[in-house]
């Protein structure tokens, strides 16, 4: 049976479709994965028709005791780990590649951005691109200039002419004019609005001088909503259509499993074990672990904005307003609302919660939440760090890898948002090759003692920051 074939079976697609966004996420995931493990197999093929590796790769149908274990335990932890909620997955051709996505608007901080996110573009969008404006000269050493224009980083000059003396400050496209040793004292450039500033070490002579400034609008890039001094709103309704893309690295790992033929072989015997489905059981969860804790790592590192943390359900807080255990349950429902709220706020965009990810005292609060009738239990939840129920139809995903500070009683969870469409969320991950068996290695201080390793290779990085909100909270009782 091919990878496609396996893929797409009606048992994989319906537990797909579980921990999937939408049936249309579930498809793109589907192909996907069709694409990896057809990769996989025609390397197999590659070093199963000459002795390259001797063998050292084996196929799903042919690999020894296993059999279909390799395959069965990738595509299980793609279905049964974080993935689905929290990022965008694509299959890697090569190590190390670039991850693309169609966007189609542009934003008001450089940043950049997915279909559907960012506010939309218009105001004050010159055609023509290039400008050049005179700046007043007095005799103060400071000046301002706002063009009210997106500029082009790099593209902007201010130049300063008398009879006796020319040169010019020069745009070194981070922010800041390069000039002649001792013109100028200090800088400053916002390459939004096209805002500058600048002073000089000495004031010029009005009579004598002239100050122009010249440079380039991006309107071949990014344009933005300015908030410069001519918003005439001539350009409406412009928006672009490009292709985006970020650079992703995928990292080889491997699972080592270490074992006793004698052991393994009194088991077997005593008690009838099935060790392909003992293994198989094994290797789904330290690689549903090793992919949790990567996405979950990732968005803690990677995570930019805000943190909510003025919720307090702590006893000594609520003194005056409340002391019973139900209404801190209904506190923390009603605050729920805020972070939907803060999260659409990030994104500009209409955006609502599709999972959380919870430390687990915050996923402890969300259970509490069977009070008031929130709460569904996930009765298939086989790790601590597994998809642990529903709160108000949403997901909740408890992981132990979230940091919490326990010693000042604090909960920690964030809200994420995934795009129906499967093509936008917090996370990119890039996969270049799924579990796949390497040569099994004997102890020959100790031949009864054997250890096979599991080789695979992928990578996650931020996607998309703005569709992440942090909050952090007081626990209570």
């Amino acid at each position: 049976m091919n990878a496609y074939n396996y893929v797409q079976t009606p048992e994989l697609m319906s537990a797909l479709r579980g921990s999937s966004v939408s049936d249309i996420d579930a498809k793109s995931r589907a192909g996907q994965y069709e694409k990896i493990f057809s990769r996989a197999n025609e390397l197999n093929n590659l070093f199963s028709g000459s002795n390259l590796l001797q063998k050292n790769f084996s196929g799903y149908a042919e690999t020894p005791i296993l059999s279909t274990q390799y395959f069965n335990a990738s595509v299980a932890s793609f279905v049964s780990s974080f993935a689905g909620f929290m990022s965008v997955e694509r299959d890697f051709e090569q190590p190390t590649g670039l991850f693309y996505w169609f966007d189609v608007l542009g934003v008001s901080d450089l940043a950049d951005r997915i279909p559907n996110l960012g506010p939309d573009l218009y105001q004050d969008v010159q055609t023509m691109g290039g400008f050049s404006t005179n700046i007043e000269v007095t005799s103060a050493t400071a000046y301002e200039f706002l063009s009210g224009r997106k500029v082009i980083p790099g593209s902007l000059r201010v130049k300063v002419f008398s009879d006796t003396e020319k040169y010019e400050l020069i745009d070194n496209g981070q922010g800041e004019f390069m000039a002649v040793a001792g013109k100028i004292a200090s800088s400053k450039i916002n390459y939004l609005n096209g805002k500058i500033e600048f002073e000089f070490n000495a004031a010029l002579d009005a009579s004598k001088y002239t100050l122009t400034v010249v440079g380039k609008e991006d309107v071949v890039g990014t344009p933005c909503g300015t908030t410069g001094a001519d918003n005439s709103r001539m350009n409406d309704k412009r928006f672009q259509a490009k292709m985006q893309q970020i650079a992703l690295t995928t990292v080889p790992d491997m699972l080592v499993a270490e074992y006793s033929i004698p052991a393994i072989g009194a088991l077997q015997k005593a008690t009838g074990s099935d060790m392909a489905s003992f293994l198989f059981t094994k290797l789904r969860e330290f690689y549903t672990k090793a992919i949790n804790y990567k996405l979950v790592n990732t968005l803690e590192e990677g995570y930019q904005g805000n943190v909510m943390n003025d919720l307090d359900l702590s006893k000594n807080a609520l003194t005056g307003q409340f002391y019973d255990y139900r209404s801190r349950v209904d506190l923390f429902d009603a605050y729920l609302v805020n972070v939907e709220s803060a999260l659409a706020t990030k994104a500009v965009k209409g955006v609502t919660t599709t999972a959380y990810v919870a430390g687990n005292a915050a996923a402890n609060q969300f259970q509490k939440g069977i009070m008031n009738g929130r709460w569904k239990r996930n009765d298939k939840t086989t790790y601590i760090n597994d998809l642990l129920g529903w709160y108000n139809g949403i997901p909740v995903l408890r992981s132990t890898d979230i940091v919490e500070d326990a010693a000042n009683n604090e909960g920690v969870f964030y809200a994420i948002h995934k795009t129906a469409d499967g093509q936008m969320a917090p996370l990119a991950r890039g996969i270049y090759m799924p579990l796949t068996d390497t040569p099994t290695v004997g102890n020959y201080n100790n031949p009864s003692q054997m250890a096979a390793g599991i080789y695979y290779q992928e990578g996650t990085r931020i996607m998309a920051p703005e569709l992440a909100q942090k909050v952090t909270f007081k626990l209570g009782i």
